[in-house]
C-alpha cells in the first residue's frame, strides 16, 4: 500500500468516525433531553474505551474501528452527568513534573500542532508535536512523522525549522539531525 491509499483510508477512518459522532450526539441528546454535544460522546467514548484498548492519549481515538452500532450499545448504560459533573482541583496537588505544564499550539500550513513537556510517551523526540486531525506524531528532531510506532511520512526541513523556531519559545528541543 502506497502512502496515497494510506492516507485516502486514514481520511475515510476519521471522516466515518466524524459522522458517527455526530449522529451519536443527536440520538443522546434526544434521549437524555439535554444537548449533547459531538465532544462529550468522544469523551464519553473515550472514557468507555481508554483502558481496554490501552491508549495513551485522546488522539488514538482516531485510530478507532467501530460501528455506529456498537458505539450507541457501548453508550447506553454511560452516565453522561460524568461528563457535566466537573470538579475541579488545584494543579498543587499533583507533583510538579508530572503534569504538563508547558503546552502550546502552532498552527503551520493549516495543520494544528500540540507541544506539551513532560509527555507519558516520549516517542518520538522529546519533546514531540501532535497533529491534532490526523494524530501524527512529529519528530522534532529530524520532522519524521509517525503513526503510533510507524513512519508514515517526513516533513520538508525549511517547515520543520518554522515549526521548531515558533516552539524554542517555550521549549528546550532536541538537536536538530537533518
Amino acid at each position: 500500500m502506497n502512502n496515497s491509499e494510506e492516507v485516502n483510508i486514514t481520511f475515510k477512518k476519521i471522516n466515518n468516525l466524524d459522522l458517527i459522532l455526530n449522529n451519536l450526539s443527536e440520538h443522546f441528546s434526544v434521549i437524555n433531553g439535554r444537548a449533547i454535544s459531538r465532544i462529550d460522546i468522544f469523551d464519553a467514548l473515550y472514557l468507555c474505551l481508554e483502558n481496554q484498548l490501552n491508549w495513551e492519549n485522546q488522539l488514538d481515538f482516531w485510530d478507532l474501528e467501530i460501528t455506529y452500532q456498537e458505539a450507541k450499545k457501548l453508550l447506553m448504560t454511560f452516565d453522561f452527568r460524568t461528563i457535566y459533573n466537573k470538579i475541579e482541583s488545584g494543579r498543587d496537588i499533583l507533583v510538579e513534573g508530572l503534569l504538563f505544564n508547558t503546552k502550546t499550539k502552532i498552527k503551520s500550513k493549516g495543520l494544528i500542532w500540540l507541544i506539551h513537556m513532560n509527555d507519558l510517551d516520549p516517542f518520538p523526540s522529546n519533546p514531540h508535536a501532535h497533529e491534532l486531525q490526523s494524530g501524527l506524531k512529529l519528530d522534532l528532531s529530524n520532522g519524521n512523522c509517525y503513526r503510533k510506532t510507524k513512519l508514515v511520512d517526513k516533513i520538508k526541513k525549511k517547515d520543520l525549522i518554522l515549526i521548531r523556531d515558533l516552539a524554542s519559545e517555550n521549549f528546550t528541543l532536541p538537536q536538530l539531525n537533518i
